[in-house]
């Protein structure tokens, strides 16, 4: 059965972790995959594994660099060029920094947020015009149940001490905000878009820089392995159950609350990365 036979999936952050479980589920579904990969390297490899063990109908590596809005206008105009349609768009890759310094991208912007949040808004913006075309279409955004620290007039810890996972957690609340956002900016299109948690702590390479403590403390509370975590994405851009369904958040393939759900605050964020992708 090749339920995503014909059909186009754009993923970002494929080489590892939650993302290539994603990668492995969708191309055993016969989906044409597009990798985009901060490591072109890497991207091939699990290309070759996925083309040789999986039933996928053809898989392309793309270099991109999340953490770079030249890099993403790159990555977009080469997929818009080569591809006259897109069917789903997966925003997956992200970065946790753990106890390293505040450090800033080529842009000026706060690593973390450019990369978790900025990186989504503008990938999804820049290929929506192919989604559109392609409608029914859909765009899943990678979240988290790990997400707090809010602050909408300090997104980039530039008043606040740094901390490296209070950076993740709060781009993860900022994941789901863009995602209310730009569902209604998506009403009456065609085009979906949903918010995904993979679990509260998933044994992947994300928190490679997390202080050792913290993930005793967050595996002492359950964990999961990437292919659970990663379970939920693939059926959100495959399920023909939710073929319509926009502005959601879900978790074990079922929709749960999310607290993060203000109108003011979401478009104040929209208005945020606007001013900064501009």
């Amino acid at each position: 059965m090749r339920p995503m036979a014909g059909k186009t999936v754009v993923i970002t952050g494929p080489t590892s972790g939650i993302g290539k479980e994603i990668a492995v589920g969708l191309a055993g579904l016969g989906a044409n995959l597009v990798l985009g990969c901060r490591d072109a390297a890497k991207g091939k490899a699990v290309a070759n594994v996925l083309q040789y063990d999986t039933d996928a109908a053809s898989i392309e590596v793309v270099q991109v660099d999340l953490a770079s809005r030249k890099s993403i206008e790159e990555f977009a105009k080469k997929i818009l060029g080569s591809h006259a349609r897109l069917d789903v768009l997966i925003n997956n890759a992200g970065v946790s920094r753990g106890e390293q310094p505040w450090a800033k991208n080529s842009d000026g912007i706060e690593v973390t947020f450019a990369t978790n949040v900025i990186g989504y808004y503008l990938t999804s913006l820049l290929l929506l015009p192919r989604l559109r075309e392609s409608a029914p279409a859909r765009i899943v955004n990678v979240a988290s149940t790990f997400a707090s620290d809010l602050d909408m007039d300090d997104l980039q810890f530039q008043r606040r001490p740094y901390e490296g996972m209070k950076a993740y957690a709060q781009s993860k609340a900022c994941d789901r905000l863009l995602s209310w956002a730009l569902a209604r900016r998506l009403e009456g299109t065609r085009v979906t878009a949903n918010a995904m948690a993979p679990g509260l702590i998933v044994d992947t390479g994300l928190y490679r820089n997390t202080p050792p403590d913290v993930m005793v403390r967050l595996r002492q509370r359950g964990g999961r392995t990437p292919a659970d975590g990663a379970d939920t994405a693939v059926w959100l851009a495959s399920s023909d159950e939710i073929e319509g369904v926009s502005g959601k958040f879900f978790e074990n393939r079922k929709e749960i609350p999310c607290s993060f759900r203000n109108r003011d605050v979401e478009e104040k964020l929209w208005s945020i990365c606007e001013s900064l992708t501009q």
